[in-house]
């Protein structure tokens, strides 16, 4: 069989097709492969209806799972560096050093009025007796199985607290006398003047 030798200008457009087709292919292989259809070459594209891609790009394939493993290997060393930061610096202090400890019995008085120190009774006021705990005094108490009541300023005296006893003022007359007298735990914070 003999062949035909093809026009000039027929074996040019058929030159002209496989280069727009390698180049649609070669480009097609190279995109990351998330659409189902490959784009159409830009020579037949108008410039109006290109746009820039709106999905984010995600590698997929064994390049992506390497990414993958690299992040994680950084993630955990960051976090190894974080907790040896952390366990080799001191513990944050936690409170106010206590200079006293005693246990004490406590009463609770709701009467309304100037205190020793000349100043109105209120909430986180307390009663006490000098020669145990000076005017002035700070004191957190709390009872004896660690349950917190508060933290007390010393302002007052009284005829009936002597020795290791304190007297708690409470805004509430009801809950003053519910309160009744009950052990407790002094911690002193703070020491006032004798």
């Amino acid at each position: 069989m003999n062949a035909r030798p093809l026009p000039h200008s027929r074996l040019l457009t058929t030159a002209a097709a496989l280069l727009v087709l390698g180049g649609t292919v070669g480009a097609w292989a190279c995109a990351p492969q998330q659409a189902a259809v490959a784009p159409a070459p830009a020579a037949f594209v108008s410039p109006a209806a290109v746009a820039p891609a709106a999905v984010p790009i995600t590698p997929a394939g064994p390049s992506a799972e390497l990414i993958r493993s690299i992040e994680a290997r950084i993630r955990a060393e960051v976090q190894a560096e974080h907790r040896a930061e952390h366990a080799a610096a001191p513990p944050p202090a936690t409170g106010v050093a206590v200079r006293d400890r005693m246990e004490m019995s406590s009463t609770a008085y709701c009467l309304k009025g100037l205190m020793r120190t000349g100043v109105r009774t209120r909430d986180g006021m307390a009663a006490a007796d000098p020669r145990v705990l000076p005017l002035g005094s700070v004191v957190r108490v709390s009872h004896p199985d660690g349950r917190s009541i508060g933290v007390f300023v010393v302002m007052d005296t009284g005829g009936a607290v002597r020795g290791n006893k304190i007297d708690i003022y409470m805004d509430s007359c009801r809950e003053a006398s519910a309160w009744g007298r009950r052990p407790v735990v002094t911690e002193v914070l703070t020491i006032g003047r004798s």
